[in-house]
C-alpha cells in the first residue's frame, strides 16, 4: 500500500503535536489482567515511525487477548504518544514505574528517547523492550534490543552489494547524531576487516537538505559505491538530488536505514536499484506474512501505508515476552529474564527472531532488498544473523550488573 508525499509531509511536519491521553485497552476484571505500557511517538517529529509501532502494539495486543491472554490474563495496555518529546518519556516512564506498576514496557524509537527511559527502568528493575533498529552497544540486564544492530543491517546487504558490483572503495555519508556517528564506526570496523577503503565519512544534521556540494565531492572521489546512513525528511533531499545530477546507475547506491517511510516520498525512478536490509519488509513473501498482512488490513484497512520493520519487530517483542512468561510460569521480572535468556524464539512475519542470551539482543533472519520498479524486492535471506557488534562486546550472564552503551573506538 503506498504512504502518500503529502501523508507522509504531514506525519514528519507535527513536531508540534502535543501528547494526548493514552490508550488503554481494557477487556477484563483488574484480578484478571496484566498492565503492559507502550510508548511510542504517535506524533512529532518521528510520527513518521511512531504511528505504525503504537498500531502494532494495539494490534498484537488484542491478538493475544483473543487467544487466551498470557498464562490465562488478558493484556491491559496502556498506550501513550510521546510526541517525540524527552520530557513526555521521562515523566511516563516514571508513572508506568511507580504509578501503573506494569509488568513491562515496550517503546522508544530515537536513541534519545531509550537512553531517557533506559536509567528509570533500570533504577526501578522495569523490563523494557527497545523495538528499533539502532547504533548497538546497549547492555543493560533489563533491557531486551528486539531490533536491528549495525551487524545485521549492515553486514551481509553490504557483502551482498560490494560482492555485486565488486566495490572496494566506499564513499560513507551519515545523518549527524549517534546513530550515524556509531554506525559509522562500526562500519569502519567492518570495512576493515573486508579489506575496502572508506575514502571519506561526511556527517549532516538532521536538517540539511542540499546535497549538492556533497554529490560534488562523490563525482570528483569515484568511489565504487556510496553508503547512505542519512535519516528523516530533510535528508530525502538526497536522493532526489542523487538522480537529478545524473548519479542513478553511475555509482551504486547502498543504504543501511531506507525504509518504506522514505521510499514513501520519493518517485520509483528515483531510488531504482538502491540497495538496503531490515529484518522485515511487506514484500516478504511467506504464509505468516501473508496472514499477518491480511489480519492487520481487516482492522486498519487497505490503504494502509506500507509497513515497515518498527511494526514487526514490536509486534515480535511482545510474543517473545508471552514466551518468557509461560515459559517462567511467571510475570515476575527476574524469572522472567531468565526464561528470555533460556532463550526464546519467535517465528513471526519477517522470519524468527531468538533472543541472544548473553547481550539480550536477537538473532534474526534479514532480507536483503534491492528497489526494484518502486518496490523492495528481496535478493536474498540471511537466517539467524547473530547482533555481533554488540554480542561481541556484552555477555550479562558473565556479567549481570551491567546497564551501559559500548560504542567501538573506530
Amino acid at each position: 500500500m503506498a504512504f502518500s508525499r503529502r501523508r507522509f509531509l504531514q506525519a514528519s511536519g507535527a513536531g508540534l503535536a502535543i501528547a494526548g491521553f493514552p490508550a488503554i485497552i481494557r477487556s477484563a476484571r483488574a484480578d484478571d489482567v496484566v498492565k503492559v505500557a507502550a510508548m511510542h511517538d504517535r506524533t512529532g517529529s518521528h510520527g513518521i515511525y511512531g504511528k505504525e509501532m503504537d498500531d502494532a502494539a494495539k494490534f498484537v495486543t488484542e491478538e493475544i487477548n483473543a487467544a487466551g491472554g498470557v498464562m490465562g490474563k488478558k493484556i491491559e495496555l496502556t498506550a501513550f504518544d510521546t510526541g517525540s518529546n524527552m520530557q513526555n518519556y521521562a515523566q511516563y516512564a516514571q508513572r508506568v514505574a511507580t504509578q501503573d506498576k506494569v509488568s513491562v514496557v515496550f517503546g522508544g524509537i530515537s536513541s534519545a528517547s531509550r537512553e531517557t527511559v533506559r536509567p528509570i527502568f533500570d533504577r526501578y528493575k522495569m523490563l523494557y523492550f527497545y523495538s528499533t533498529f539502532y547504533e548497538g552497544g546497549v547492555c543493560d540486564k533489563t533491557v531486551f534490543v528486539n531490533a536491528e544492530t549495525p551487524a545485521q543491517m549492515i553486514g551481509p546487504a553490504l557483502e551482498y552489494s560490494t560482492g555485486k558490483y565488486n566495490a572496494k572503495k566506499l564513499y560513507t555519508i551519515w545523518a549527524d547524531y549517534n546513530y550515524g556517528q556509531i554506525c559509522s564506526k562500526w562500519l569502519n570496523g567492518f570495512a576493515k576487516q573486508k579489506g575496502y577503503e572508506i575514502v571519506a565519512a561526511e556527517f549532516f544534521p538532521l536538517d540539511v537538505s542540499d546535497f549538492s556540494s556533497t554529490i560534488t565531492k562523490i563525482q570528483q572521489a569515484k568511489p565504487d559505491m556510496v553508503v547512505s546512513g542519512l535519516v528523516g525528511a530533510a535528508h530525502i533531499g538526497f536522493y532526489r538530488q542523487w538522480p537529478a545530477a545524473g548519479m542513478l546507475g553511475k555509482i551504486p547506491l547502498h543504504s543501511t536505514v531506507f525504509g518504506p517511510w522514505e521510499k514513501a516520498a520519493l518517485k520509483a525512478e528515483e531510488i531504482e536499484g538502491l540497495v538496503t536490509s531490515f529484518h522485515y519488509f511487506q514484500t516478504v513473501d511467506s504464509p505468516a506474512n501473508k496472514a499477518f498482512i491480511e489480519k492487520w488490513h481487516a482492522k486498519f484497512g487497505a490503504d494502509y501505508a506500507e509497513l515497515g520493520t518498527l511494526a514487526v519487530c514490536t509486534y515480535n517483542s511482545f510474543y517473545l515476552w508471552k514466551a518468557a512468561v509461560e515459559k517462567a510460569g511467571s510475570f515476575e521480572r527476574e524469572k522472567v529474564i531468565e526464561a528470555l535468556e533460556s532463550p526464546v524464539s519467535f517465528d513471526g512475519p519477517g522470519g524468527k527472531v531468538t533472543v541472544h542470551t548473553g547481550s539480550h539482543h536477537s538473532n534474526m533472519a534479514i532480507n536483503i532488498t534491492e528497489v526494484t520498479g518502486g518496490q523492495f524486492k528481496i535478493i536474498k535471506t540471511v537466517d539467524n544473523v547473530e547482533p555481533s557488534d554488540t554480542s561481541s562486546v556484552c555477555d550479562l550472564i558473565k556479567n549481570p550488573n551491567q546497564a551501559t552503551q559500548y560504542i567501538p573506538e573506530g
